[in-house]
C-alpha cells in the first residue's frame, strides 16, 4: 500500500484504536495549530472514529463534533468527556449550535470541516459559517481541499459578503494523488480560513498550489468523473438492484 499515513513521529499520543485518515503532513499541521490556538471551544464537522476528534479533544476547553450518522457517539462517548456530538445534516446543525455557543459567551475559535465533500456541501457548511458575526479570531481548516469537488465549494463562496475572512489559501497544506492505493484520485490537503473581526478587506482566495492541482487533474479520475457525471444517478441505482455496498455506508454501521 502507497501509505501516507504512517510512521508519524510526535509527542502528541496517538490512539491507534481510532481510525485518522489524515496523511503525515495533515496530522502534524493540526496537532501543531491546535497546540498553539488552544481553543475554549472548537466545532468538528464530520466526526466518523474519531481519529481527527482526539486532537480537538486534547487542546480545546470543550468541543461540538456534528456528523450525519449516529455511530459516532455510540463508539466514542465514553472516549471524550469534553465532546458534545451531535446527530444530523451540518447544514441544519451549524447555525443552531454555533448561535449556542455565542449566546454562551463562549469564544468559537477552531472548526475543523471534513463532512459532506460535494460541492455543494461544502458551500452549505461554509455559508452556514461565515455568516456569522464574531467577536474573537476564528481559525477554520477543510480537509481535502485537494479534491476537485471540495475544492470548487470552497472557490465558490462570494468572499466579499464576508469582510471579517482576512486570509484564505486551499493549499495550505498540499494534497495527494493516489493516495493510500486511491488510483488516480485526488484527496487531502488543508485549505485555511482565517476570520479577524478587525479586517474590513475583501480576502483574496490564494492556491499555493494551483500548478500541482491542475497538473494532477488532468492525469486524474476526476476528469472523467466530471465529463460522464450525468450519469451519476444511475450508478446509483445499479448499486442499488445489485446490492453493492458504497463506500459511505460504513459510515451509518461501523461493525460491517
Amino acid at each position: 500500500m502507497n501509505d501516507i499515513s504512517n510512521p508519524i513521529i510526535s509527542d502528541f499520543k496517538i490512539n491507534e484504536d481510532l481510525v485518522w485518515q489524515m496523511s503525515r503532513a495533515e496530522k502534524y499541521s493540526l496537532i501543531e495549530i491546535l497546540r498553539s490556538l488552544k481553543p475554549e471551544v472548537s466545532l468538528e464537522i464530520g466526526t466518523y472514529m474519531g481519529g481527527s476528534l482526539q486532537v480537538l479533544s486534547k487542546f480545546s476547553s470543550s468541543v461540538y463534533s456534528i456528523d450525519i450518522s449516529g455511530e459516532p457517539e455510540k463508539f466514542l462517548k465514553n472516549t471524550f468527556k469534553n465532546v458534545k456530538f451531535l446527530k444530523g445534516k451540518s447544514k441544519e446543525l451549524i447555525n443552531p449550535t454555533i448561535s449556542k455557543i455565542i449566546e454562551s459567551n463562549n469564544k468559537l475559535e477552531f472548526i475543523l470541516i471534513d463532512g459532506d465533500h460535494s460541492k455543494n456541501g461544502v458551500k452549505n457548511d461554509l455559508n452556514e459559517i461565515l455568516k456569522f458575526k464574531y467577536k474573537n479570531p476564528l481559525t477554520i481548516i477543510l480537509h481535502d481541499s485537494f479534491n476537485p469537488s471540495c475544492r470548487r465549494g470552497i472557490k465558490s463562496i462570494d468572499y466579499k459578503n464576508f469582510p471579517n475572512v482576512e486570509y484564505i489559501d486551499l493549499d495550505y497544506v498540499s494534497g495527494s494523488f493516489s493516495p493510500n492505493d486511491d488510483y488516480r484520485e485526488m484527496w487531502g490537503g488543508f485549505c485555511i480560513i482565517k476570520i479577524n473581526p478587525e479586517s474590513t478587506k475583501v480576502a483574496k482566495v490564494n492556491s499555493s498550489q494551483n500548478e500541482l492541482y491542475k497538473s494532477s487533474y488532468l492525469l486524474s479520475v476526476h476528469l472523467l468523473k466530471d465529463i460522464f457525471f450525468f450519469l451519476k444517478p444511475l450508478k446509483r441505482l445499479v448499486y442499488n438492484l445489485l446490492g453493492i455496498r458504497k463506500k459511505q455506508d460504513v459510515y451509518f454501521n461501523f461493525n460491517k
